[in-house]
């Protein structure tokens, strides 16, 4: 009995330590709203940036590493947009794989599963030369009732490796996110 009466006070005292940091990090989390300008972000390593939107918040990753991902706020609008890559062989063919899955991409036009393909390939000068930053390809694809519609360019760049960039929304919430989707997928730049 003596023991359970201990642990009873010693819980008592300290319960407000616990409660007093789970209420800061709550107060903390409703402190961090989503930015109220647009943010650009740049990856230092792969030398590429991109613009978030006023009203997204980044919720996981770094946009130095292999993953990030942000969303619009609120979460219901399923607005989103993430970033994964992966470093392929040296000796990757790359270029056979951008225009085989641009082909697939057309085809899948033809087929009702996507609005849009193109080339898009990056360049620019570096160093007073013109160089290929990047090589690659957007797609649009029709998305399907409870399902997902995307925006995604993918592509490989000048050290093979591969890039995933995925702008996307439910279905239903597609058209009320689209102009920002795009937008985002066109702000998308390689080179220093």
């Amino acid at each position: 009995m003596k023991n359970k009466l201990a642990l009873l006070v010693v819980g008592a005292l300290l319960s407000p330590l616990f409660w007093g940091d789970a209420n800061a990090a709550k107060a903390k989390a409703k402190e961090q709203k989503a930015p109220a300008q647009a943010v650009t972000y740049s990856n230092k390593d792969r030398h590429f940036s991109f613009t978030i939107p006023a009203g997204w918040e980044k919720l996981s990753g770094d946009v130095n590493s292999d993953m990030v991902l942000f969303m619009a706020q609120p979460l219901k609008k399923t607005c989103s947009f993430q970033i994964n890559m992966t470093r392929m062989q040296a000796d990757f063919p790359a270029e056979a794989s951008v225009t085989a899955s641009l082909n697939s991409a057309t085809q899948d036009i033809k087929l009702g599963k996507n609005i849009s393909a193109k080339r898009r390939d990056e360049s620019g000068m570096e160093k007073g030369k013109k160089v290929q930053f990047t090589r690659g390809w957007e797609l649009t694809e029709k998305g399907q009732k409870g399902g997902h519609q995307r925006i995604i360019y993918q592509g490989y760049d000048r050290e093979n490796y591969y890039l995933n960039m995925l702008a996307a929304a439910e279905t239903e919430h597609f058209e009320e996110c689209r102009a920002d989707l795009q937008n985002i997928i066109a702000s998308i730049k390689f080179g220093d």
